[in-house]
Order: structure tokens, then C-alpha cells, then sequence
């Protein structure tokens, strides 16, 4: 192998190294930004610059994560079902011991129906994309093959709205922010139409990081706020039995958040919902939102509660999610910090293939050298 040959190995060797490494802030930057959307029979697709996003059709879940990183994690976040109950501890949260009803929002139990996706451009969205998914759901009390207890129990929408720029949304607690290009926003609203005698109703979400990024920040006073609790997506509290939950205090803020953040503190995504939700039947404030919590081993289940004895007949309740850029715009220095056992052992097999090729290439050159001696002197090896 001739020395050329060699070098040319160790640059291809270089370059699949740095090939692996994570973009950088040069590489996010881009000069002009697009939004682009699909619809399937599966999903709403949507690319909105740093942001991908897919909404399923078949329940209102997201599932998102950052466009250009090569390493970033899949996000999960979605709305599995509702409960109807009685507050038998007098805690104001839910406990799932204290479940009557269950509202499944599953494609098993609830047909959901697909609006036209909406996009263009105004003054005040920038570049947007909008629709909506509604459908009617039964509640159940029983096992999960019986048929429903209270058939058409509520009208639900799901509302998403993605745009270019900053948008404003209030609710009862106060206006919030939502950011643009990489937060989405989200309704929902049900209309009760076949009441039941229960007192609370939880809506109830899973949320879920991927690979390293397996840690919730929980902040009680909004995204500015400071972290009251970091629990592992490792730790399975379920195990915990039914009565067990973590409450969130309720503040003046007017919405509280879960950060999904990696185990050196990164945050690289984020979930926030309303503290107050509007009762939309009467168009009066429901400020009694208050939420709990608990960890799966995978994920983490949370409810926040909204009371229906006091007559109310619809509500609507805001939240959003997203990426945070700056927990992606790492430096080589830092992956290669994150990745140095690799970028070790990488390095140890580079170089043990130089010494090896170059040690084959000395000897053959040897060789020649002796075979042309040997045939002058007329002797052989």
C-alpha cells in the first residue's frame, strides 16, 4: 500500500468522525425560513425550520423533534383518555383510585374527524399552519370490552396553531407567550352533552423524552419560573399504587410547565398548560386547575382537574409545546466531552491501522531493496 493510499485512509477515518459530530450554531442559522406541511391518513405532517412535528390522526398526540440535529431525541406527548370522578379525599386532585368514568380518546373507542389544514401568511402570524380534530366520546365504567356507560357524554376539538412569529393567548390566569417557529399551540375544548352526576373531570397527558433526554424539570410558576421537582423518567412511581400522586402547587402564573432536559440539566423540550381554563358555557373563569403527577419508567402521566359540579356544561383548555433551540446548539468541544469514550476508542483503532499499514509498507520496501541485492550478487532469498 503506497503511502498516498494511507494518508487517504486516515483523512476518510477523519472525516467519519467529524462527520458524526453535531451541527453548529453557524449551521442553524438559516436565511430564509419556510413552513411546510403533508397530510396523510396517519398524521398532519409539519416543518417549520428547526421544528418537525407530526400530529397523529387517530388520537391527539405530537410527536416531535429538532429538524437538523442528527442526534436529536424523539419527543412524545399525547392526550390517552379523561376521568370523571368524585373527590373522595378532598385533596382537589386526582387520584386514580377515585376514577368513575373513563373517557377513552383512542381511534378504538372515538371516531376523530380531521378539519382542512389551513396555512399562509399574515402580518401578525407570519408564515402559519392551523386545523383542527373533533369527535363525540362515550364514557365507560366498566371493563374494557363492555360498551359504553354514558354514550355521547361530550362534543371534544383539538385546536393546533403553528406560526412564524410570537403569539399571544390569554386565559383566565393571564396572558402567555407562545414562541414562534417551535411551539405549538393547542385547544382543547369539550361540550358536555350527557351529564353524569361525578364532580371533577382530569384530563390526562403522557409526556415522554427519548435517548439521554429522560429527566422532567417541573415548574410550578411558568417557564421563567424556578424548577420545584427533577424526576427521572427511569423510575416507575405507578408502582406506587393508585392513591399515589405528586401534586403541583397552584400559582398566580398563568401556565405551569414540564421541561424534558437531559441528566446535566439540558432542556431541549418543554410541555406547558393553562392554569386556569375558561368555562366556556358561560363564558366565567374555572380557576380551580390543579394538576398532580407521577413517573412510568418510560414516561411521565399527568392530570390537571376541572370541576363540573357547578353547572358547567363547556370549558376550553390551552396549552402548547415545542423545542428549545439552545439546548441543541452544542459545541464540538461539548460532544466531544458527551462522546469522548468513542472518540477514544475510535482514535486508538485510526492509529493501530497506521502503525499496522505503514509497518506492511516499510517491509515490503525492505524487501524490494534485499530481492534487488540478492539478484545482483546473484543469490537468493
Amino acid at each position: 500500500m503506497a503511502l498516498g493510499q494511507i494518508l487517504g485512509l486516515a483523512f476518510a477515518a477523519a472525516l467519519l468522525v467529524s462527520s458524526s459530530a453535531p451541527f453548529s450554531a453557524a449551521d442553524d442559522e438559516q436565511d430564509d425560513y419556510a413552513m411546510f406541511h403533508s397530510v396523510d391518513e396517519t398524521k398532519v405532517s409539519i416543518i417549520s425550520g428547526n421544528l418537525t412535528i407530526a400530529v397523529t390522526r387517530d388520537w391527539p398526540r405530537m410527536v416531535f423533534q429538532h429538524s437538523y440535529d442528527p442526534f436529536s431525541p424523539t419527543f412524545d406527548i399525547g392526550f390517552p383518555k379523561l376521568y370523571l370522578f368524585n373527590d373522595t379525599d378532598g385533596d382537589g386532585r386526582f387520584c386514580r383510585s377515585e376514577a368513575l368514568y373513563t373517557v377513552f380518546l383512542d381511534s378504538n373507542r372515538v371516531e376523530w374527524n380531521l378539519s382542512s389544514v389551513e396555512s399562509g401568511f399574515t402580518s401578525e402570524k407570519g408564515e402559519f399552519v392551523m386545523f383542527s380534530m373533533s369527535a363525540q366520546a362515550d364514557a365507560y365504567n366498566s371493563t374494557l370490552d363492555a360498551p359504553p356507560s354514558v354514550e355521547s357524554w361530550a362534543n371534544m376539538t383539538f385546536w393546533f396553531c403553528l406560526t412564524e412569529n410570537e403569539a399571544c393567548y390569554e386565559n383566565p390566569a393571564g396572558m402567555h407567550i407562545v414562541s414562534g417557529k417551535t411551539g405549538l399551540f393547542i385547544n382543547m375544548s369539550v361540550e358536555v352533552t350527557n351529564r353524569t352526576e361525578t364532580q371533577y373531570l382530569a384530563v390526562e397527558r403522557f409526556v415522554q423524552g427519548g435517548a439521554t433526554t429522560n429527566m422532567f424539570h417541573l415548574l410550578e410558576d411558568g417557564p421563567q419560573g424556578a424548577v420545584a421537582a427533577a424526576l427521572s423518567a427511569r423510575v416507575d412511581e405507578s408502582l406506587e399504587g393508585e392513591e399515589f400522586t405528586r401534586p403541583l402547587n397552584g400559582t398566580a402564573s398563568p401556565v405551569q410547565c414540564i421541561d424534558l432536559a437531559k441528566e446535566d440539566g439540558t432542556v431541549q423540550a418543554f410541555y406547558q398548560w393553562g392554569s386556569a381554563a375558561l368555562d366556556s358555557s358561560r363564558n366565567e373563569s374555572i380557576f380551580a386547575v390543579n394538576s398532580s403527577c407521577y413517573t412510568t419508567g418510560i414516561g411521565l402521566i399527568l392530570h390537571s382537574v376541572l370541576p363540573l359540579s357547578n353547572g358547567t356544561l363547556a370549558f376550553t383548555l390551552d396549552s402548547s409545546l415545542g423545542i428549545v433551540e439552545s439546548g441543541f446548539a452544542g459545541s464540538m468541544t461539548d460532544w466531544l466531552k458527551e462522546n469522548s469514550l468513542a472518540v477514544a476508542v475510535t482514535g486508538t483503532v485510526i492509529v493501530a491501522c497506521l502503525i499496522t499499514s505503514l509497518h506492511v509498507l516499510l517491509r515490503r520496501r525492505r524487501l524490494r531493496r534485499d530481492g534487488l541485492r540478492d539478484k545482483d550478487t546473484g543469490k537468493h532469498l
